[in-house]
């Protein structure tokens, strides 16, 4: 078998979707592949510097979009059989990408060469950094 945990790093951005699509792709050819939807939502900066409300505030709107871009995934994993679950975590994205194949035992990463348009450079130092320090093979959707 090719691989038995598909890790999925998930922003909602075309290539988010097209690396979920491959990701199901696979999965389809054995229904004991498990499939890992991981949203990293991003860090809010300078907590210090804002008023706890304003960062609560900033931290739900952020928790609540992540939650509505992991609903989208779950629709698209909704017929297939196998296990899947959708997560979401929060910090650097390539290091809670990195921890998250570790502690689930993850043996294949697919993602995309960039995220979403307004963080093409960011996001694609984080493809960058996981190709870099990954143990699992990585599948680069472009």
């Amino acid at each position: 078998m090719l691989c038995t945990k598909i890790l999925v790093a998930y922003d909602s951005s075309d290539l988010a979707k097209k690396s979920l699509e491959k990701a199901i792709e696979i999965a389809n050819m054995n229904s004991f592949i498990q499939i890992h939807v991981l949203h990293v939502m991003a860090t809010i900066p300078a907590r210090e510097v804002i008023t706890s409300k304003l960062y609560q505030k900033m931290h739900d709107e952020l928790s609540q979009r992540g939650q509505e871009i992991l609903s989208e995934a779950q629709s698209a994993l909704a017929s297939l059989p196998n296990k899947c679950q959708c997560v979401q975590m929060e910090g650097a994205p390539a290091r809670v990408i990195l921890d998250y194949i570790q502690e689930n035992n993850c043996d294949l990463i697919i993602m995309g060469s960039r995220g979403l348009s307004g963080f093409k450079e960011f996001l694609g130092s984080v493809s960058h950094t996981v190709i870099q320090q990954s143990k699992v093979p990585i599948l680069l959707v472009k």
